[in-house]
């Protein structure tokens, strides 16, 4: 292991890590899944039973009919709203089941 003489920013050297360990997808996945607990709030959540990522859309189990259908006629500007809080495009769908 050969180590450089200049000092390196913290954080160039944990996207260098984050790239050698292959696990951005990961981290972007969770951070999804954070991030929609956040913007969701206390009420949507507490009718939201499971949510999970697959790629780039955003799965979220809804336990009741009228929520789901809400939250469906919104779901673009759910995802804009997501998005925009993750500070990049990770979420091209948002699904309610």
């Amino acid at each position: 292991m050969a180590f450089e003489d200049s000092p390196r920013r913290l954080g160039s050297l944990l996207d260098a890590l984050i790239n050698d360990l292959g696990i951005q997808r990961q981290l972007d996945e969770a951070r999804t899944i954070e991030a929609w607990a956040y913007i969701a709030g206390p009420h949507i959540n507490a009718v939201t039973e499971k949510v999970w990522v697959r790629g780039d859309q955003l799965f979220v189990k809804v336990t009741r009919a009228a929520w789901r259908h809400e939250l469906h006629h919104a779901r673009k500007r759910w995802r804009d709203r997501l998005n925009q809080h993750l500070g990049a495009p990770l979420v091209r769908e948002i699904i309610f089941r």
